[in-house]
């Protein structure tokens, strides 16, 4: 197994760093050596030594005990990464460590700056013990040596492990197929664990439940269609039709189908394949239902950035939303297992084998899997910032909130074997990302109350509007940054932004003069910014913007911000489908065998994806694949 040595010498440069400007390292059982007193290659002065090192979302501590001759545990004490992301590796590593008797470990697939952190913890702890780290290679045991390339028969095989490829993997199991997916990286999840928002979803019992308030949004979608799409003018009629009827007998929650579409197709500028954006809202509560099926229940509704009305489907823990990807994905993981589906990680797939013009099979690195059907869902290319830069030149530069292993390779496979693209030049950048940690700031904040002001103290957009025009509102502000403002009363109802606060996102302040002074804006500003936003609320009118989504006053102290700009997020383009996930050819025919679902497909979001469509067509178009190869193979 080739070694991660760069983790180590990045863990080498931290642990100097560390003994410099913290107290890790001492040990807590034992004296620590002196340097006159050097240890016997191969002895350990026995006890208990802490350590500590940076992962991706704060820092990480261990514990790690020595005998005479061992390491023999590593405990991490304390940490604040993200579930089902970070925590592989809390949860993998020390063991590695312990089996390998030296921290020259592989790091976990998707976490590896926590795989760095805590490498660099352990060795900030081994070298507080006098030990010579650099010289502990690694040991190996009799059974090592590679089993060679193994051949695998399945009626289908998924590339990918994310939300797409497991929901697709799902759905072809539950018709009765046999399944293997083959993961690149160590673990599930890919970019969809990463999502922090929810589902968009029309016309669910969920919706229901909720008071309806959102006129003023359902009149700004029917007048920008109408403005600037007048090629959407039958469908803006009958959003207008129903809504009319509503009106006139205000009963439930109003939401359709066409409304839905209208959003998304606004949204996305009409760049958006129709077919497939009706495939998408149609199947999306049926999606929420299957979604209950297999014990992820996202029954929260609240308002996201570029819906007319309250649409996405969130999460709940004791009260709380809570972030959907982490939720949604160990369950998806589980729900594979209780189907029969085989997932085999750190496989990446490098080619789809073809025979007489159809999809067969796939080789990844130790497999061939022969297969009816080949299911594409790796994940688009947000990681690839080259390759960002090379289709869109003005990213350059900018961080980005994908996993490592969103590079593209999907792609690039299916153009090998006559697959055409759509829209690749179509990548989103997302307006709320903290910069030094490139995390995800989850637009259900601004959904739920939350403002951005920039360094004069001031509002300068309408915060609930879609990613691209929020993006590009702050990009003209000073710095091309701002902050986004929430309350107490916003923390009490969300386990995500307590857990911004934990990770030290935040600055904070009991008056707003104080929180001014935390960000190092104008206080008399932000106060007039503030004391306006809520009268707005109250009033239930944005006269300089015209947001139409309020939620409730910033009014309970203590106050919070987060210092955000955009980052790369979504790419937008991809592999063609149909709205049965087959993969196209140029001149519009299918490639047989071959189906895509999720982010490494184009055509969906046209140029502009909206908040919560991410997880509706990786649940969507998974299932649908999954449903197509099974029937395909039958």
């Amino acid at each position: 197994m080739t070694k991660k040595l760069s983790a180590l010498l990045l863990a080498m440069a931290l642990v100097f760093s560390l003994a410099a400007c913290s107290g890790g390292g001492q040990p807590s059982t034992s004296p620590t050596p002196s340097e006159s007193t050097p240890v016997a290659e191969g002895k350990f002065t026995p006890g208990t030594y802490t350590g500590e090192g940076q992962g991706y979302a704060g820092p990480i501590k261990v514990e790690v005990t020595l005998s005479a001759d061992r390491i023999e545990k590593v405990v991490v004490t304390e940490h604040d990464e993200t579930d089902g992301i970070g925590s592989k590796a809390v949860d993998a590593l020390p063991d590695a460590i312990v089996d390998a008797q030296s921290v020259q470990v592989d790091t976990i697939g998707g976490a590896t700056m926590a795989s760095d952190g805590i490498i660099a913890a352990v060795t900030a702890a081994l070298e507080s013990a006098g030990v010579d780290v650099a010289a502990l290679a690694p040991i190996t045991t009799g059974g090592s040596e590679p089993a060679g390339e193994q051949t695998l028969e399945a009626d289908v095989v998924v590339v990918g492990a994310g939300g797409a490829g497991m929901a697709a993997g799902i759905a072809a199991a539950q018709a009765g197929k046999s399944v293997v997916i083959l993961e690149k990286t160590a673990m599930v999840g890919g970019n969809s664990v990463r999502s922090t928002g929810g589902m968009n979803a029309a016309k669910t019992e969920w919706q229901d439940a909720n008071e309806f308030g959102q006129s003023a949004g359902v009149e700004k979608t029917l007048a920008a269609a109408a403005e600037s799409y007048p090629e959407l003018a039958e469908l803006t009629a009958t959003v207008q039709a129903q809504y009319d009827e509503y009106k006139a007998n205000p009963t439930g929650y109003f939401d359709s189908v066409e409304l839905f579409m209208l959003d998304t197709l606004v949204g996305g500028k009409n760049l958006n394949n129709y077919d497939l954006v009706k495939t998408l809202a149609g199947n999306s509560a049926a999606a929420i239902d299957w979604l209950d099926g297999i014990g992820a229940e996202l029954h929260n509704v609240g308002a996201f950035g570029g819906a007319s009305v309250n649409r996405i489907h969130r999460p709940e823990k004791d009260g709380k939303t809570i972030s959907v990807g982490s939720y949604i994905i160990p369950i998806m993981e589980t729900a594979c297992a209780d189907n029969g589906v085989e997932i085999i990680f750190n496989a990446p797939v490098t080619e789809i084998l073809m025979d007489g013009g159809k999809a067969v099979g796939v080789k990844a690195d130790g497999y061939t899997v022969n297969a009816g059907a080949v299911i594409i869902a790796s994940g688009g290319f947000g990681a690839n910032l080259d390759m960002v830069a090379e289709l869109k030149s003005e990213l350059k530069g900018f961080v980005t909130t994908n996993a490592p292993g969103i590079t593209g390779d999907g792609i690039a496979m299916a153009e090998k074997v006559g697959a055409a693209t759509v829209d690749m030049d179509q990548i989103q950048i997302h307006p709320t990302v903290e910069q030094k940690t490139s995390a995800l700031i989850t637009e259900g904040l601004r959904g739920d109350g939350a403002i951005l002001v920039n360094a004069e103290g001031s509002r300068f957009c309408d915060e609930v509007g879609t990613r691209d025009a929020v993006s590009a509102a702050e990009l003209a502000q000073t710095g091309g940054n701002a902050w986004l403002i929430v309350d107490q009363k916003m923390v009490d109802a969300s386990s995500v932004i307590a857990g911004y606060i934990t990770k030290g996102y935040t600055v904070q302040g009991d008056t707003y003069e104080a929180l001014a002074e935390a960000m190092g804006v104008p206080g008399d500003a932000l106060s007039a910014t503030m004391d306006k936003w809520n009268a707005a609320v109250a009033a239930g009118v944005d006269e300089d913007y015209q947001r139409t989504s309020f939620a409730n006053p910033l009014d309970t102290a203590p106050y919070y911000a987060i210092q955000i700009a955009p980052g790369v997020h979504h790419t937008m383009g991809g592999i063609q489908i149909n709205t049965a996930a087959e993969v196209l050819k140029a001149d519009g025919t299918v490639i047989p065998g071959l189906f895509a679902a999720g982010e490494v497909t184009g055509g969906i979001h046209g140029a502009n994806r909206l908040g919560g469509n991410a997880v509706a067509d990786f649940v969507v178009f998974g299932k649908i694949a999954g449903e197509s190869a099974a029937a395909y193979v039958k």
